[in-house]
């Protein structure tokens, strides 16, 4: 009786195996053909980005901050700091 539950299961499970993988192949190669699209999209967006970047200027320009506000300099404040430890 065991045998027999086992072997209709079993053809159960196999009789569905085909259909299974068919599903699966093509979700694969949807997932697939959106990853493609993205990156396609990617490197049109930054090669747009970089040619604005280089237009308008670049993230790595420089940016200048005034030290102390106070009337120290910010070398003798860090001094200090130093030695109040």
């Amino acid at each position: 009786m065991q045998s027999t539950l086992l072997r209709n299961r079993l053809d159960e499970i196999q009789s569905q195996a085909q259909p299974e993988k068919e599903w699966w192949e093509k979700r694969r190669a949807s997932i697939q053909s959106d990853f493609m699209k993205e990156l396609e999209g990617d490197t049109t967006s930054r090669s747009q980005a970089s040619t604005l970047a280089g237009k308008a200027g670049s993230d790595e320009d420089g940016v200048l901050v005034e030290v102390g506000g106070h009337g120290n300099s910010g070398k003798g404040s860090a001094r200090k700091r130093k030695g109040k430890k």
